[in-house]
């Protein structure tokens, strides 16, 4: 009897610590299982702060730049010199308002190279004397095209001031830069949206687009309309333009890149000594590369 009461002791004492380590161990993994949850649930709260946060007045536009980065390159800058037309190569890139930015690589070269124009000559064109009859504060609002036709608006600062001649100069500024782009020979003007049919009370007839032909009374005395600044040529190159020079005598010089003549030669426009006439000759020459 007494060896039973003290294995009953024994099982019995057994029992307690079988139970009691079953328990600790059923509080430790509900201790660890509550620490997960409670560690998950502050990641997935993390997760939430760092989730971009929505206003209701953001739109897609909100995320888009301010500016477009347009390559440099060499293209010509339209200026005033002595009552008529004069211009200067520029190699030139930088920044453009997205806003005027497009797909189209034609539209928005001129659109960058029409806002280095708005901001008047600078530089070597300053040097030279050179103005603009732009009205200072003339603002590019949009260019786009359609074909050969380029339409660029701009703000109504461009209408304000000058008179005829003024007017003139300032239209075919604008004229004769955007039609330097390749495949594009005329251009209609906006203002504000608007077609400009006030210009026309100071001579400048705005009811059909306009080429640089159109400006002959403001334009230098030689004019190239081929082929385009920045473009690849293969020998022979056909220069053609327009000239109003002694006995329609044109020259036509090529140099290569140092700027040393691999060619010299002459054409002769239909009229001259006082008219306008046309000029084409193909040209060859010979380069490296």
């Amino acid at each position: 009897e007494a060896e039973w009461n003290d294995f009953s002791r024994r099982a019995h004492r057994s029992l307690i610590v079988r139970r009691a380590a079953a328990v600790t161990g059923a509080l430790v993994l509900i201790g660890v299982a509550a620490l997960s949850a409670g560690a998950l649930t502050s990641d997935r709260a993390n997760d939430r702060l760092l989730q971009p946060v929505s206003t209701p007045n953001e739109s897609p536009e909100a995320n888009q730049p301010a500016t477009v980065r347009v390559p440099a390159s060499e293209f010509e800058l339209w200026f005033v010199q002595d009552g008529r037309l004069s211009w200067g190569s520029t190699v030139m890139g930088g920044e453009l308002p997205a806003e005027l930015a497009t797909d189209d690589p034609v539209t928005r070269n001129a659109a960058f190279w029409l806002r280095i124009l708005l901001g008047g000559p600078t530089g070597p064109d300053q040097e030279v004397g050179a103005t603009s009859a732009i009205p200072a504060g003339t603002e590019l609002l949009g260019v786009s095209r359609e074909g050969s036709v380029m339409a660029v608006d701009v703000s109504s600062r461009f209408e304000s001031g000058g008179g005829g001649p003024a007017m003139q100069l300032r239209v075919a500024q604008i004229v004769y830069i955007a039609t330097q782009f390749e495949g594009i020979e005329a251009v209609r003007i906006l203002v504000d949206g608007e077609r400009a049919n006030s210009m026309s009370d100071d001579g400048v007839d705005s009811s059909e687009p306009l080429t640089r032909r159109d400006f002959q009374d403001v334009a230098p005395f030689i004019v190239v309309e081929s082929p385009k600044p920045g473009g690849e040529v293969t020998s022979p190159v056909t220069v053609t333009g327009f000239a109003n020079v002694f006995e329609a005598n044109v020259n036509i010089v090529i140099r290569d890149e140092n700027g040393d003549v691999i060619k010299e030669t002459f054409t002769t426009a239909t009229c001259g000594n006082g008219c306008w006439g046309d000029f084409s000759e193909a040209v060859a020459f010979e380069v490296d590369e």
